[in-house]
């Protein structure tokens, strides 16, 4: 972690390999039962989400193609082409796989990644009081009112976001993709629809074509 200073604020810029290098951070789990209360009563706690679809897309693009630096997708496509298009499959190559191919596949109830797991899987906000829940499409004024809200507005300001995922991207990809598949996908993330209040399937809407009522 960087930072400049500015008078009394300072600017964050944070070194994306370090943050996600995991055994940097002590988990919650590694502490005794009554240390976790403590954290769990007493620390300021907060979250951010994003629309579902958008949020798989995202995973995709980030971790599976090809100028991808995410490593650990190698087994994920080996798996996927092997079931696939078996015939396609090459040993010790670089297997890459469509956004079909990977919606399909975790359209049905399979182990995910982190990055792409279930919030109420990973994140587990019918068990933790969140203090704070904010949204990646409003990051920009969640994070203003995080800072203020944490006490650190006076001292640390949000670096400016970069431009998301266009809706018409979205539209593009998922445009390659049956409506069956988008429908059960849809359903594994029901719940993080519904959590935190995105319309269920909404980005897609005019690609199921009444398929599905998505009300």
């Amino acid at each position: 972690m960087s930072y400049t200073n500015k008078g009394r604020r300072r600017s964050f810029l944070f070194v994306s390999f370090q943050v996600h290098t995991w055994n940097q951070w002590r988990r919650l789990n590694q502490y005794p039962e009554k240390e976790r209360k403590i954290r769990l009563q007493t620390y300021f706690k907060f979250l951010f989400v994003r629309e579902p679809l958008h949020r798989l897309l995202s995973a995709f693009k980030n971790k599976f193609l090809p100028d991808s630096y995410f490593k650990i997708s190698t087994g994920y496509r080996n798996e996927i082409v092997k079931l696939y298009r078996p015939n396609d499959f090459k040993p010790g190559k670089q297997n890459w796989i469509t956004f079909e191919e990977f919606i399909k596949y975790y359209s049905s109830d399979r182990y995910r990644d982190q990055h792409w797991l279930q919030y109420e899987k990973v994140c587990h906000p019918c068990f933790v009081n969140y203090d704070f829940i904010g949204r990646l499409e409003t990051l920009e004024e969640d994070a203003t009112l995080l800072l203020e809200l944490a006490g650190l507005d006076d001292r640390v300001t949000f670096p400016k976001i970069h431009q998301q995922t266009s809706h018409d991207e979205v539209l593009g990809y998922y445009s390659q993709v049956p409506p069956e598949y988008i429908i059960r996908i849809g359903e594994q993330y029901c719940s993080d629809f519904l959590m935190f209040g995105y319309e269920y399937l909404g980005p897609v809407k005019p690609l199921l074509n009444g398929t599905v009522q998505t009300n």
